[in-house]
């Protein structure tokens, strides 16, 4: 565990975001960035929900509802210094930082783990209805497995099993540290890269039935799945790997940079993934190099698809790029701080991403594409 706060703790003191709410509105090209300030650096990859409403968490123990609906009743929101059509719906302070990524579960509440140790359940509104402390510090989201159970990680070395109805808690162990998500297959297998190096795969009782060795920590690549028995994921040894859930290789594509991101699919199966050497890598389903497009700093956070046929990727350049599906730069964003989390696309095509200086930005320009 030593070993892991010393490499990730560099990432996680940077300087803190404050004025809450501040809002602030500029231009570039034909298009409009509206960005909130939140408080905390943003590690937490965002979600969306019905209405255009995003959560996240921060580094300053926050976990925010965000939300461009006016149709909000006002007494759910909380003020701003300046007129927006964006506010903040809610905040809910947490005891320690909060990393994970939100997901929802049971169709409409929203999980979240921090370093405090809780799993945080709350509904659309933001409002809390439920906290589980399973022992450990919580860098993962969670999975809905089927109806009744979901799975996520925790610092304790293993894969936790969760029934909210029943309130049943049970444990798969894990060698190492799990701080990537786990990716369920249609054939309800379960996968989560590990710190000791391995990719696992886990039937829905908890019984691990392979396991494929890399040559260095699986961080928060979660698996992207080609078929449900083929997945395709990043390893710190500097490789993408397709392995089946046998625990057999098919291929692997090298890059000269750590993989942190989670690769993503087009809808022609090109896909696409970022690298601590600074690239971002378009590739065939067979492992095949397309392109790469480089950016001046390292690329932690993974893409989100659009339309099937574009991507946006951030950088810590701070800058977001958009990337077609045969692997051509489209355009390049400013966004005033590095970006470490994936953006997301909201449902009237708006860009959201978030950065490590507590920017939340808002984009409008995919009607561009």
């Amino acid at each position: 565990m030593n070993r892991f706060l010393f490499i990730v703790c560099p990432f996680l003191f940077l300087a803190c975001a404050s004025h809450e709410g501040l809002v602030s509105l500029s231009s570039n090209d034909d298009y409009e960035i509206r960005t909130i300030q939140l408080k905390g650096a943003v590690y937490s990859t965002p979600i969306k929900m019905k209405n255009n409403t995003v959560v996240v968490g921060t580094h300053r123990r926050s976990i925010y509802f965000l939300t461009t609906n006016d149709t909000i009743q006002t007494e759910h929101r909380k003020k701003l210094p300046v007129h927006t059509d964006e506010t903040i719906l809610s905040v809910y302070r947490t005891k320690f930082w909060v990393h994970a990524t939100p997901a929802i579960v049971y169709d409409s509440l929203v999980s979240i783990g921090s370093y405090d140790g809780n799993m945080y359940f709350f509904n659309e509104k933001g409002e809390l209805q439920k906290t589980i402390r399973p022992g450990g510090r919580i860098f993962t989201n969670c999975a809905q497995l089927d109806s009744l159970w979901m799975v996520f990680a925790t610092g304790v070395k293993g894969l936790w099993f969760y029934n909210m109805n029943a309130d049943t808690l049970f444990l798969s162990r894990i060698k190492r540290l799990t701080h990537g998500s786990p990716t369920v297959l249609g054939n309800a297998l379960i996968c989560i890269g590990s710190n000791d190096k391995r990719m696992y795969f886990f039937d829905n009782l908890g019984n691990m039935i392979s396991s494929f060795k890399t040559g260095g920590w699986i961080m928060h690549s979660k698996a992207l799945p080609q078929s449900d028995s083929v997945v395709v994921f990043g390893s710190y040894d500097k490789h993408l790997y397709s392995v089946t859930t046998s625990g057999e290789m098919n291929w692997k594509f090298d890059t000269q940079g750590k993989i942190h991101a989670s690769p993503q699919q087009f809808a022609n199966g090109n896909i696409i993934c970022g690298s601590f050497d600074k690239n971002i890598y378009i590739i065939g389903k067979d492992g095949r190099k397309i392109s790469e497009i480089p950016t001046a700093k390292r690329v932690v956070s993974s893409a989100a698809v659009f339309k099937g046929k574009y991507a946006v990727v951030g950088s810590y350049d701070k800058y977001l790029y958009v990337i077609d599906s045969e692997g051509n730069l489209v355009k390049k964003i400013y966004v005033d701080g590095k970006v470490f989390s994936s953006p997301i696309i909201l449902d009237d095509g708006t860009i959201f991403c978030a950065t490590t200086n507590g920017k939340a930005v808002f984009i409008d320009c995919t009607a561009d594409f």
